[in-house]
């Protein structure tokens, strides 16, 4: 072959390859939907972003209608001779609302038995069973052995003798990576009321739950930091508050956290608010050194946070005073704590077992309303 030949093959071959290189890109364009920016750099959170939760963006999370299921219980003879107000009563309450699919899945095995064991305390497979179960078993504050009877309609519940229990379940936030269930318990035992709020983290893309030593490390090291990092923003909160009013640091690092969009919630007691949490919200950047390598991960490659309103209430507990303390003034019967089963007689007294969203909550030098902007 001739110099000149070969001069000719080289620039044939070199035309092929534009021509084929542009057939490519073309087909690219096409595909993508984008004429523009083809070769932009990306940063490498943005692909795998992409990668990680191609179906999540699509797939949004269902759930059933709201169940609420209600027994009422009476022991069948009072404490007191003749005394009609000193009968032992328990009133149960379950109010749900549960996954149904999970981006997309709904072999959700893992996560209903996690939710039916913080929930229930049980062991059961099937929440209907485990709902049921907590339901037909009554919560009287004295024991009365098997003399009850079950009711149809609420009894009114007087003080000391009067006991409502209560479980409610119910999505709080979701996210790419993330779906988080609140389980909230309340009970009025005739004297107090006590609530607690437990968590459940569940990673939508793994299909796995996420304990708290999945998403923080426990090394004393690291506890004692992030503790550390805690109370710098309890300072930061009472520089807000008024004389009398200033929250204690927290003794340890509280065992009950909560994802949120702006940051991580670390719910704990405080001296004379005992029964009433507070949520001290940290930002999730002060709290890197502190993730378990896979749940910074998550972190970094998560977005489209969605907070969910909170439509599932806690019934009202309201006080009807017993005839044993009638001989009280009426100005003090007014301050007594009971429970009636209707909350159109107790507008004034209604107690909402989640005060602490009304008002209670320290984010940022003041009290938030609601939890739901965060």
């Amino acid at each position: 072959m001739t110099k000149r030949n070969l001069i000719i093959v080289i620039i044939l071959l070199a035309i092929i390859d534009m021509v084929a290189a542009g057939w490519y890109m073309s087909r690219r364009i096409e595909a993508s939907g984008r004429s523009q920016n083809l070769f932009e750099q990306r940063d490498s959170t943005d692909i795998v972003t992409e990668a990680d939760t191609a179906i999540n963006a699509a797939q949004a999370d269902v759930f059933d209608k709201l169940q609420h299921d209600s027994y009422y219980f009476i022991a069948t003879s009072p404490t007191i001779s003749g005394d009609p107000t000193s009968y032992y009563t328990s009133i149960k309450h379950v109010k749900v609302r549960w996954p149904k699919r999970v981006n997309g899945d709904e072999e959700l095995v893992s996560l209903n038995k996690e939710l039916i064991k913080q929930a229930f305390g049980s062991s059961q497979s099937q929440m209907k069973d485990a709902r049921y179960a907590y339901l037909k078993t009554p919560t009287f504050n004295k024991p009365v052995g098997d003399e009850y009877r079950t009711l149809n309609s609420a009894p009114t519940i007087y003080p000391v003798y009067g006991n409502m229990s209560q479980v409610l379940v119910y999505p709080f936030m979701t996210s790419q990576r993330l779906l988080v269930m609140e389980i909230d318990k309340v009970e009025y035992n005739g004297t107090n009321t006590n609530e607690s709020s437990t968590y459940v983290h569940y990673d939508r893309l793994k299909h796995r739950i996420l304990s708290r030593t999945d998403i923080l490390m426990t090394d004393t090291d690291k506890q004692n930091r992030l503790l550390k990092v805690i109370n710098n923003k309890i300072d930061e909160l009472n520089k807000g508050r008024g004389e009398g009013r200033q929250l204690q640091h927290a003794l340890n690092v509280p065992t009950e956290v909560c994802c949120s969009k702006n940051g991580m919630l670390f719910l704990y007691k405080h001296g004379t608010l005992a029964s009433d949490p507070i949520e001290i919200l940290v930002d999730y950047e002060k709290l890197k050194p502190f993730f378990t390598p896979e749940f910074e991960q998550l972190t970094e490659h998560n977005d489209g946070f969605h907070m969910y309103p909170k439509d599932v209430n806690p019934e009202s507990v309201t006080s009807k005073k017993s005839s044993a303390t009638s001989s009280k003034s009426s100005a003090t019967s007014k301050k007594s704590s009971a429970v009636t089963a209707n909350p159109a007689q107790t507008k004034k007294t209604q107690y909402n077992a989640a005060k602490r969203r009304s008002g209670h909550r320290a984010r940022a030098g003041k009290y938030q309303r609601s939890r739901r902007r965060r």
